[in-house]
């Protein structure tokens, strides 16, 4: 049986179905843990194909599993849903579709290679956008026995294999003493010079960082009026770099530019810290070199070169952390729109889009055959990961 035709051909009966649930998703954008009618969907979808369902997996409402196992059940694949959206600008990130790729891809081979050896589930992962969804499900073990992991992902460009930065969101808030600003600033001490030299020691930091880390923030609280002096000001930052070991080097240093800043103007200040630390992204070569045959088996080529262009973070790299993964992504527009853009959002259900999603189905679903059909290879993966 030649099981890349049948998926194939499989995938262009759903694509209807398929195309509806990311522009009905794309329709009703809901942010971090609040995935409800998206989870509900995709869910709902599976159950129809007869996979086994665990809703509110890892103690998270929205995240869930599905499984299909055939034969022996080994090896074990996961397909990785996303489906949360961002703050005002809804899905500028093209997560509806990533959600749409992986039931598409999970629901051909269930129909059409079930006589192959294996397990495959799509796992559903809340709140990629800040809320580290992935991240719980690792605590909580809903990865253990999954030999390795797929997903694409929505993009201005199509590539197979990226690094992505390490990140981490830290809060500094600073209390100061408020006064009269015109008749007795000496009385005071003010909580929003503390954040703006913040922002000019980080400023004054950057030249002596690598050109990987990246620093950004906004100012979340900077007093009442004009003429008080704020007793209470704030800002958050994301701090992001490459390697892991430098990463940590460069918390530290932005701590300390508020540290420095808090001793200048008298103010006490108090750090938050994020809960989650986003990890670089590991990417796992033999798998990518799978995807990138079958991607030109249907006509798609990369268009960026190198692995750390243009890259930002996600929990994605926490799990390429403990089993193999891959990431590429794919272009959902001709011109250069770039993720987390309304640009982006309303490219993310054009005509071009939902056919590039379809396209990138059938990648995701034949690289999955791929490895069903070649025990060697699950092994070349595994030995290139421990490496």
């Amino acid at each position: 049986m030649n099981y890349m035709e049948a998926v194939i051909k499989e995938i262009e009966r759903l694509k209807p179905e398929l195309i509806n649930i990311s522009r009905n998703i794309h329709s009703k954008p809901e942010l971090a843990f609040k995935e409800f009618f998206a989870s509900d969907t995709l869910t709902s979808f599976l159950n129809g194909q007869s996979f086994k369902i665990k809703r509110g997996v890892g103690g998270l409402p929205t995240a869930f599993i599905a499984s299909a196992a055939f034969g022996r059940g080994t090896p074990s694949i996961a397909f990785i849903a996303e489906y949360d959206a961002l703050p005002k600008i809804g899905h500028a990130c093209g997560h509806n579709m990533i959600g749409a790729i992986s039931i598409g891809a999970a629901t051909a081979i269930k129909n059409t290679a079930s006589d192959l050896d294996g397990k495959i589930y799509v796992i559903g992962t809340p709140a990629e956008e800040g809320g580290g969804g992935k991240i719980r499900l690792i605590e909580k073990g809903v990865f253990k026995g999954i030999d390795l992991a797929i997903m694409a992902h929505p993009s201005n460009k199509t590539r197979v294999a990226m690094k992505m930065l390490a990140v981490v969101e830290i809060t500094f808030t600073f209390i100061g003493k408020s006064s009269h600003a015109a008749a007795f600033p000496y009385e005071g001490i003010n909580a929003l010079d503390g954040v703006i030299l913040t922002y000019n020691n980080i400023n004054a930091l950057r030249q002596q960082l690598k050109e990987d880390v990246r620093i950004h923030g906004i100012i979340t609280e900077g007093g009442e009026a004009p003429n008080i002096i704020p007793d209470r000001a704030s800002a958050r930052f994301y701090v992001r770099a490459l390697d892991m070991k430098y990463f940590k080097e460069v918390v530290e240093k932005v701590k300390d530019c508020a540290r420095g800043a808090a001793k200048a103007t008298q103010c006490k200040l108090r750090v938050d810290t994020g809960r989650f630390v986003y990890h670089p992204f590991k990417p796992n070569y033999t798998l990518a070199g799978v995807v990138r045959d079958n991607m030109e088996l249907l006509g798609l080529k990369e268009n960026s070169i190198g692995e750390t262009a243009g890259i930002g973070s996600s929990d994605i790299g926490n799990l390429s952390q403990i089993i193999p993964t891959i990431h590429p992504e794919f272009a959902i527009a001709k011109s250069n729109i770039v993720n987390h853009s309304p640009e982006f959002a309303e490219a993310a259900i054009s005509k071009y889009a939902m056919d590039m999603m379809i396209k990138m189905t059938k990648v995701v679903a034949m690289t999955a055959i791929d490895i069903l059909s070649s025990p060697e290879k699950v092994r070349e993966i595994s030995r290139e990961f421990r490496r």
